[in-house]
């Protein structure tokens, strides 16, 4: 087995540059000097040739067949394995190669408990949000519900728009103004299919979030409810097809005989 990438373990961004083991470097995406280990923590060995990883108690490299060798961890001169003492600064060899393994384990530990921390916050924040979405059922909730979900940006968007399609109406256009004020591209489609929603509030509040999305790609679906049985509605599309301004929003204007739509375009 060959180690092919390597990651920084601060920022995990991927080591672009070749990394000689035992000497230190700095990441160029967070800053952080990091040294890359020639012992793993199970003791295997990583060949500083060829970067194939061996038994601990080889001699050689399975694969090149180059004499193993390993950096002191004080000084990080290379020293063959069969070396007592560091000979670039003396160190006694065994007991610090020793102490290296019990702090790669160590580090390794503390490692796998921060993951299964962040794991758990993780939840945690998936969690609340859930608790803030299952409140958009009554409008009363609305003004504290819509900003805490606003809070968690677009991990909120799949949970909003499968909200679009519940069967309560005041969940539905509660959905419809978070996504609004979220403002990610990718709720532009689930919102175009929710102007069919047979509630007007619904219907007003995708408007709403379209216009704020800008989506040049709805003005079709939004110029259709230009004729919309509710007043409100239909007023909304005249505005948000305004709101976005392009070209082909400013013809369907003038194709509807629309007021006023002669002071944006042409």
């Amino acid at each position: 087995m060959k180690l092919l990438s390597l990651n920084c373990p601060s920022c995990g961004a991927p080591i672009e540059s070749i990394v000689n083991p035992n000497q230190p470097f700095v990441c160029k995406a967070c800053n952080s000097t990091i040294v890359s280990t020639d012992w793993t923590t199970s003791g295997e060995l990583i060949c500083s040739g060829c970067r194939t990883v061996n038994a601990g108690k080889n001699t050689y490299c399975d694969s090149c067949n180059a004499r193993l060798q390993a950096g002191c961890p004080f000084c990080y001169t290379q020293n063959s394995l069969s070396s007592r003492y560091c000979k670039q600064c003396g160190v006694d060899l065994r007991k610090a190669w020793k102490k290296q393994q019990a702090w790669l384990s160590e580090r390794e530990q503390h490692e796998k408990e921060r993951q299964t921390k962040l794991q758990e916050i993780k939840q945690d924040v998936h969690a609340n949000l859930k608790r803030l979405l299952l409140q958009l059922d009554d409008p009363a909730n609305h003004p504290m519900a819509i900003p805490g979900i606003v809070y968690f940006g677009v991990e909120a968007i799949e949970y909003l728009t499968a909200l679009l399609k519940s069967k309560d109406i005041d969940a539905r256009y509660g959905a419809a103004r978070a996504l609004g004020e979220i403002r990610d591209q990718s709720a532009v489609s689930a919102l175009v299919e929710t102007l069919n929603d047979e509630h007007p509030a619904v219907r007003f509040f995708a408007l709403d979030a379209l216009g704020k999305l800008k989506a040049a790609e709805a003005v079709q679906a939004i110029g259709d409810l230009l004729s919309d049985e509710s007043p409100n509605v239909s007023k909304h599309a005249h505005d948000v097809l305004i709101q976005i301004g392009t070209p082909e929003a400013m013809k369907i204007l003038r194709e509807k005989n629309h007021p006023k739509w002669w002071l944006f375009g042409t």
